[in-house]
């Protein structure tokens, strides 16, 4: 799978809500100077959001979805979620939802994530 597109802020006017309702959804890269980064997703009311972590970045993948990739703070790997804020589906993205630093993906993924932030 190939990630694109990185930025902090996405929003789409015809996103499925559930059912047959569609409606806008907005996502976020949130950052607080003592906890970290973490993303908000809000469709019709209350954002959800992830727990904070290292640096962000929401992407497109290659099959037409949108990912969100963040750092693991102090550590050295990088996870990739799904729109939903949960782990990828590795049969989906062609590996492990935890990219390591020894992993051929996570330079890729590091540079994404540095462009998002204004770093690459």
């Amino acid at each position: 799978m190939k990630f694109t597109n990185p930025r902090l802020h996405a929003e789409f006017p015809d996103w499925p809500l559930g059912g047959s309702k569609r409606g806008p959804c907005v996502f976020n890269v949130e950052h607080n100077a003592k906890r970290g980064w973490r993303f908000a997703r809000t469709t019709t009311g209350k954002p959800k959001t992830s727990t904070f972590g290292g640096n962000a970045a929401i992407v497109d993948g290659d099959d037409g979805r949108t990912y969100l990739i963040q750092q693991a703070g102090m550590y050295d790997f990088i996870t990739i979620y799904r729109s939903d804020m949960l782990c990828a589906d590795p049969a989906v993205i062609g590996g492990d939802h935890s990219v390591w630093s020894a992993d051929p993906r996570y330079a890729d993924l590091m540079a994404l994530i540095k462009q998002a932030n204004g770093k690459g």
